[in-house]
């Protein structure tokens, strides 16, 4: 039998960063495969406020503790920032 229970902060954040992350997902998927430019262009603003409530969510479990994360190397910021612009500049912008 199920109990009811009451849930906590912590679980409660996480179900909604889970489900940002699969709307994200679903959302991204929609925006490549749509021949529809109306539909592309909804799906896109939709999925930047779903980037955005993701990092609003993400950034209130970092700060309660829920969600720790180890600084990266400076380094390893500069390579993955190396990375990303020549992504743009092979793929054009």
């Amino acid at each position: 039998m199920v109990q009811n229970r009451n849930l906590n902060d912590r679980e409660i954040s996480n179900a909604l960063l889970v489900f940002h992350k699969l709307g994200a997902e679903g959302l991204t998927h929609l925006v490549l495969e749509s021949g529809n430019k109306s539909i592309r262009q909804d799906a896109t603003q939709v999925l930047q406020k779903t980037f955005d409530h993701q990092k609003s969510i993400w950034d209130y479990m970092n700060q309660k503790g829920f969600y720790p994360v180890e600084m990266a190397q400076q380094q390893d910021v500069n390579r993955a920032q190396q990375h990303i612009q020549n992504m743009q500049g092979a793929g054009g912008r």
